[in-house]
């Protein structure tokens, strides 16, 4: 007979205190991801960038867990379908749909559309995580959704569609990646995690570059290459990954969802401007700033804790 399953728990607060520090640590990291790739898109090969950046992220999550002990986790057969599931949709899909759609999308648009993050994570932690949203959480989510289609309103912003919705997409896919993650963590950490995401894709995308085009491994001698590659692999990749699980680990996925992103959007369009000289228009601007009230919105009065689905035997 099947194990019977206890039901869920609140985390204690010590747990949401740590995980609190792991999402305002995410927040700078993510800040940096559009920034970052909106520059290399127009600089590197989009399908190099991606390969390259992810095996180094996957070369610094299989050093921590062969530091840990853990690796061995990663090819357990209880949990491979899962983790497979999760690199794919949370790495594989995502640097690919973002390079690519930030080819023509400016960081600044860019921005926008993910903050569209915290929609996807309401209805898929409702769906699947049985976090169930209030009333205020249902039109702090109109007022984003509101936000986004009233800069897309004008046309040139999240111009070409097709690029757009790449980016709009990015999110989904993060968001489903995360579910998927919640459902094998306990028992497995953040380390596992993280380091099934990279290792995986890593296997996955360097056999379509080098299936595809081979030849342009030779560009990462070059340091204009190799630095961003370097960077966002063990910083933006690694070490966000690394952080944002830490905080699903222990809090609420829709809250920190929404505690992270706000914070986001404004860090990114800093960078954007001081790295890459973009320059954001007034409609834009006011978008950014109803997405960021819907989004503080959904954090006041909900709470930050996770409930805690205890693993079945089989996992112990």
């Amino acid at each position: 007979m099947p194990a019977s399953i206890a039901p869920p728990s609140r985390q204690p607060q010590s747990a949401v205190v740590a995980g609190i520090l792991f999402a305002f640590s995410n927040v700078a990291i993510s800040a940096l991801q559009p920034v970052i790739t909106r520059y290399a898109a127009l600089r590197i090969d989009p399908l190099l960038f991606c390969a390259s950046s992810v095996i180094v992220a996957a070369g610094c999550a299989s050093t921590m867990l062969a530091c840990t002990g853990e690796i061995g986790l990663l090819f357990d057969r209880r949990y491979l379908p899962r983790l497979f599931a999760i690199s794919m949709t949370g790495t594989v899909a995502t640097a690919l749909a973002l390079i690519y759609g930030l080819r023509k999308i400016d960081a600044v648009a860019g921005v926008l559309l993910l903050e569209s993050e915290p929609v996807y994570s309401l209805i898929l932690a409702t769906v699947f995580v049985r976090e169930r949203p209030s009333g205020h959480q249902l039109l702090a989510t109109a007022a984003i959704l509101a936000a986004i289609g009233y800069v897309f309103g004008t046309g040139h912003a999240f111009s070409p569609f097709p690029d757009a919705l790449l980016i709009l997409i990015t999110p989904l896919c993060w968001q489903s990646s995360h579910v998927l993650s919640l459902t094998v963590m306990p028992p497995l950490t953040p380390r596992v995690i993280t380091g099934a995401r990279y290792l995986f894709a890593a296997i996955v995308l360097l056999t379509i570059l080098l299936g595809l085009d081979h030849g342009s491994v030779a560009a990462l001698a070059a340091p204009e290459i190799v630095v961003p590659v370097i960077f966002t692999g063990a910083f933006v990749y690694f070490m966000g990954s690394f952080t944002w699980y830490g905080a699903i680990s222990r809090l609420s996925l829709a809250w920190t969802t929404a505690l992270v992103i706000p914070a986001v959007p404004i860090a990114a369009l800093v960078f954007a401007i001081i790295f890459l000289g973009e320059r954001p228009g007034a409609r834009e601007l006011t978008g950014i700033a109803f997405a960021v009230m819907g989004i503080l919105a959904l954090v006041v009065g909900s709470d930050a804790r996770r409930n805690v689905v205890p693993a079945p035997a089989s996992y112990e």
